[in-house]
């Protein structure tokens, strides 16, 4: 159900990757905007589909990492959307050297591995939870998200 990004990388790289992991620390999590829509006359049985669906991260490394990351998830049965949740979310995080830390983002297969193998498994929880809360808020019956594997 959630995404899955196929990422891989080369020996060198990862060593990168390691690099940037043991260079930054997350320092805060907020939700910048949040929405959701339910078609009121649907109530979520067991035979529904969802689609989790993300947006290319925005991320700048000046004195911290800032990143901005989009998500969309999409509950429908019989083909018929019947609710639509869509959140963003900032993530703040300290660096010990923003310098190498853009440097080594400036690698797109690394920044691609970042944003599908990190982002994803900071932030799943909330949308998680989020999500949930939404459903019931919209009338729904809510159901939970499965975990992030």
């Amino acid at each position: 159900m959630a995404e899955k990004q196929e990422l891989t990388l080369s020996k060198e790289e990862f060593g990168e990757f390691r690099k940037l992991i043991d260079n930054i620390e997350l320092t805060d999590v907020s939700t910048v905007k949040q929405a959701f829509e339910a078609k009121r006359k649907h109530k979520v049985a067991e035979a529904v589909e969802v689609t989790i669906e993300s947006a290319p991260a925005k991320i700048t490394a000046d004195a911290g990492l800032n990143v901005l990351k989009s998500y969309r998830v999409l509950v429908k049965k019989e083909k018929k959307t019947i609710f639509t949740f869509s959140a963003t979310y900032e993530l703040l995080f300290s660096t010990r050297d923003s310098t190498q830390v853009s440097a080594i983002l400036e690698n797109e297969k690394i920044r691609q591995f970042f944003e599908g193998l990190q982002l994803s498994k900071i932030l799943w929880p909330f949308i998680r939870e989020e999500f949930r809360t939404a459903a019931a808020k919209s009338g729904l019956k809510p159901f939970t998200l499965p975990f992030l594997k």
